[in-house]
């Protein structure tokens, strides 16, 4: 591509800006008014020609103006966009939907997000933090009132997941101390799945007696979680938002971006294709034809990753049509993120490992 003067440039910003505001194709006395270059509408139509030659302007219809296309997008929000400060307003609104007192993991990642999601309009999704180090799992059974046990089950990392167990009859504390003292000596620290060892599982039914029915629904439990706290979890927030713009007018284009909302597991496929900053380095960005799944070509991602001290991970992000105001949004993940990973290492990090987060 060849470079581009500061005239072009300008005209190509004003064009994107245009078209971010009012959704339709944006004509040369539109911008000859907006620009404050003192050039002619047919000077400025001429450039605009020039952009089209250089792939990144495009003329829906012949008597229409013009669009940016994917890569006048990619270039100004390289090269063009000013840095966007989220005003005292925004940030008061955003603090003030996120001071709820979310007690479990999950409600604190669905909660920021589903705030986030209505201050924004945006559609907005998050993946639950995963360890990078893996590690071993402790687990703990504590009994309720004699119907009740609680399966708490943690990894390394300070990640607690809580599973009840309702008894068809009542156990003693004692039988629970005993289970825990099996499960402490068979179980707790090998891992996820080490339990299925036929050894350690032989070791472990003999020695609980008469409450084998009861050990098994243990173990059981104590797999799911296990598979909860390695496995991502992915959270969708404000998916119809997404039908305020016009962009979505189209039946199948609706089908099709909601369908993509509600099958979590093509949403992790999709991050999973994609490259992503660094934690603490940024936000990407992702147009149309930069991103992986066929029914995602006309729309923009725009993910950021948050941490949770030196081993944990998530991603945060929005998903929304190729016309977002990109400055706007991008200044908002980023203070998304910053929030969560806040939250999180608040409640996970050093010193707070003791608290627990349940199934709810």
């Amino acid at each position: 591509m060849a470079e581009l003067d500061d005239r072009k440039k300008l005209i190509l910003r004003a064009v994107v800006e245009d078209y971010i505001k009012n959704a339709e194709p944006v004509g040369s006395r539109t911008i000859a008014k907006k620009t404050g270059l003192n050039l002619s509408a047919a000077t400025i139509r001429n450039e605009m020609g020039d952009l089209e030659e250089m792939g990144l302007l495009v003329q829906p219809h012949t008597s229409a103006g013009r669009i940016p296309s994917n890569a006048g997008l990619r270039f100004y929000v390289d090269n063009l966009m000013d840095r966007y400060q989220m005003t005292a307003l925004e940030i008061q609104r955003l603090k003030s939907a996120m001071l709820g007192k979310f007690i479990e993991l999950d409600n604190i990642i669905k909660g920021v997000s589903s705030a986030f999601s209505a201050v924004t309009s945006m559609p907005t999704f998050a993946i639950s933090p995963i360890s990078r180090l893996g590690g071993s799992k402790s687990v703990k059974l504590a009994n309720i009132d004699g119907r009740n046990i609680m399966v708490i089950v943690s990894n390394s990392s300070g990640i607690i997941k809580n599973k009840l167990l309702r008894l068809r009859k009542s156990v003693t504390d004692d039988e629970v101390d005993r289970m825990n003292r099996i499960i402490s000596e068979h179980i707790s620290g090998i891992g996820m799945g080490g339990y299925a060892n036929l050894d350690s599982l032989i070791g472990a039914l003999g020695a609980v007696g008469e409450n084998t029915e009861i050990f098994a629904s243990v173990l059981e439990l104590i797999h799911e979680a296990e598979r909860e706290i390695d496995s991502k979890q992915v959270f969708v927030e404000g998916a119809a938002n997404i039908l305020r713009f016009p962009e979505y007018k189209d039946v199948e284009k609706i089908k099709n971006i909601l369908e993509f909302f509600d099958d979590k597991s093509v949403i992790s496929e999709a991050i999973d294709a994609i490259e992503i900053a660094p934690d603490g380095e940024g936000v990407s960005i992702y147009i149309g034809d930069e991103l992986p799944l066929p029914q995602l070509k006309e729309n923009s991602i725009i993910v950021s990753r948050y941490s949770v001290g030196d081993d944990l991970v998530g991603i945060v992000g929005v998903i929304g049509p190729q016309r977002m105001d990109y400055a706007k949004v991008v200044s908002g993940i980023k203070y998304l993120s910053d929030t969560l990973s806040s939250m999180l290492n608040d409640r996970l990090g050093p010193g707070n490992g003791s608290d627990e987060e349940g199934d709810g």
